[in-house]
């Protein structure tokens, strides 16, 4: 700690601290227990003319976590305009995260404040000096998250709702009713929190799509209004430490909407009579593109009933404003958010084989933004699978299918997974699977008498979609992908040998006859050993060239496939291929046509 305090005072002197001094932070100080600040200094300076006391505070890690600066001065003495960067307690913004890169053994830390301190006071000129709104509006989440007094503040408003240019009413949930029935006979009475909205959608499906588990809604008793602003310089957020009054907030929304969303919401309003209302905001962002056009904010409206708030006459009654935090959970926001594309929700995928290529295949197409998944496989979840199966122990028992539903839909919102316990061919037979209802077939059983199986099954469907069909080599050898559109040359059986029996894949890197498995136990205990890592790298690859064919992008039928080392594979004993011997790496990325002329199942086309 004194290390700390003279590094602080040595870093006053530098940058021309007047009047500094030096302090180790106590509880009393809301700033420094908010932020984890151990010691501070302080004192005056001077910006663009004005005098102004400021704090710099160095918290337990530091060097090692940024310092942090706070304006004590007022900032109704620096300006009377909304001001970007300062949040509730007078903390500075002045980066975009925390994570600068420094050395933290440099000095000491010292250049690390002066660095700091410096890049504050220019995040406040400007923020005082710019007269554009685009940087608040971008950032107008942030600034009300910040902006308001911790006394108004609620739990954070959970929302279904895409933030876009349509007027509307939503639905609006409270919590679910936990009244109790205690020893005494007599019912308890919510709380009031029970009186508060907790979630808005504008599907009333939507909480139970996301899988919601943190919240227990209450049947939805009343609607929201969301409002879509335009865009304005004189569309600000309310002042620091200060809410819109509701003559403010009336003429914030009257003025930043068009002349027809004013008719329509007058229409909407003109005997809607209420003491709560809860009023959403879509905000404008100059700098957003896609579902980061607007962001969200709301207002809860409270206070005696009769003509509307946001209807246009003079306020004649008593009303109580508090602003809401809003959390998105609607499907467009969470999947960009996740890297995910929202364009393939409405994409429906059949993967055939849940093993352990298949289940991290089924996870990696569910977090690409895949809608709807179904899972077939015959196999139940045991011990030995969990070193490089996705599911863990927990689900050793149960039937694969059933545990990868699990397991997906506890990570994934909004995605929709069917389970088939069975064998292809025979849920085809009894009518169980309909090859031609999915966009995409994925074959990740790794069994080449599978692949035959829905070669014959593919060319019967007048109407099939295309398949990607996916398998490993042994002992990291390599991993495989390869596509299958129908009624053009090429199919799963254009892979093997011809009229060798018996069959080989002709693009295997393992040597014809090759025998690859290995037993523990005897002829029970058989299994082809290859790692989790050789797994999820094939599985990659495969979930890659399977949204590459459900956009588009990828039309032709190849063969891709990742070549790994060959030194253990020859070490256990074994050959490999002249495939693998004359296949380059560069060409087995880019995708190697695979089709037979006089394959038996498609050559005749």
């Amino acid at each position: 700690m004194d290390a700390l305090l003279l590094t602080l005072r040595d870093f006053a002197v530098r940058v021309k601290l007047q009047h500094s001094e030096v302090h180790r932070a106590d509880d009393s100080l809301d700033w420094a227990r908010h932020h984890g600040i151990v010691a501070y200094a302080e004192g005056e300076t001077e910006l663009l003319g004005q005098p102004l006391v400021v704090r710099v505070g160095v918290p337990a890690d530091f060097p090692n976590d940024l310092p942090f600066v706070q304006l004590v001065t007022a900032l109704s003495e620096l300006t009377e305009t909304v001001t970007p960067h300062v949040e509730r307690d007078g903390n500075l913004c002045y980066a975009p995260t925390r994570e600068l890169v420094f050395d933290p053994a440099f000095e000491g830390g010292g250049p690390l404040l002066e660095a700091a301190f410096h890049q504050a006071m220019q995040s406040l000129a400007d923020a005082l000096t710019t007269a554009d709104s685009t940087e608040l509006l971008d950032e107008f989440v942030s600034y009300w998250d910040h902006a308001q007094p911790l006394v108004h503040q609620r739990a954070k408003l959970v929302a279904y709702v895409t933030p876009d240019d349509e007027l509307r009413l939503v639905h609006a949930w409270r919590r679910a009713d936990r009244k109790q029935k205690p020893s005494s006979g007599k019912r308890q009475l919510p709380t009031a929190a029970d009186h508060h909205i907790v979630a808005v959608a504008d599907l009333l499906d939507a909480p139970a799509r996301y899988q919601q588990l943190d919240l227990t809604l209450g049947p939805p008793p009343r609607d929201a209004l969301y409002l879509p602003l335009s865009f304005s310089a004189t569309l600000l957020p309310p002042r620091l430490g200060r809410f819109w009054t509701p003559s403010e907030f009336r003429q914030t929304v009257r003025d930043h909407l068009s002349p027809e969303q004013l008719t329509q919401l007058d229409q909407l309003l003109a005997d809607r009579r209420s003491r709560q209302e809860l009023i959403l905001l879509g905000i404008p962002r100059p700098g957003g593109h896609g579902v980061g056009r607007r962001s969200l904010v709301a207002v809860e409206v409270s206070g005696e009933s009769g003509p509307h708030l946001l209807l246009e006459r003079p306020l004649v009654r008593t009303v109580k404003l508090v602003p809401r935090s809003v959390e998105r959970r609607d499907q467009a926001y969470v999947m960009q958010r996740g890297g995910s594309d929202d364009a393939l929700s409405s994409k429906a995928v059949l993967v055939l084989g849940c093993g352990s290529l298949g289940g991290h295949l089924a996870s990696m197409l569910a977090s690409a933004g895949i809608g709807h998944l179904t899972l077939v496989d015959h196999d139940v979840f045991s011990q030995a699978n969990t070193f490089r199966h996705l599911l863990g122990r927990r689900f050793v028992g149960q039937k694969k299918v059933v545990g990868m539903r699990q397991a997906l839909l506890e990570k994934y919102p909004y995605l929709q997974v069917e389970p088939l316990f069975g064998r292809t061919a025979q849920l085809i037979a009894d009518g169980q699977l309909d090859l031609a209802g999915f966009d995409l077939i994925v074959d990740a059983t790794g069994s080449a008498t599978h692949h035959l199986t829905l070669s014959g099954a593919l060319c019967q469907a007048s109407d099939a979609p295309p398949a990607v069909l996916t398998w490993l080599d042994a002992l990291g050898l390599g991993g495989h992908v390869a596509t299958a559109f129908p009624g053009i040359p090429g199919c799963p059986r254009c892979l093997y040998s011809d009229p060798v029996m018996p069959l080989y894949n002709r693009v295997a890197f393992a040597r014809a006859g090759s025998e690859l498995g290995q037993t523990a136990l005897g002829c029970g205990g058989y299994f082809t050993p290859f790692s989790n890592l050789d797994a999820i790298e094939t599985a990659t690859l495969a979930a890659r060239v399977a949204v590459q064919v459900l956009t588009g992008s990828e039309g032709r039928n190849v063969v891709f496939a990742w070549k790994g080392d060959k030194t253990a594979f020859e070490a256990a004993g074994h050959e490999v291929s002249a495939w693998y011997t004359v296949s380059k790496r560069k060409a087995l990325r880019q995708g190697v046509p695979y089709a037979t002329p006089h394959c038996p199942v498609c050559g005749s086309r």
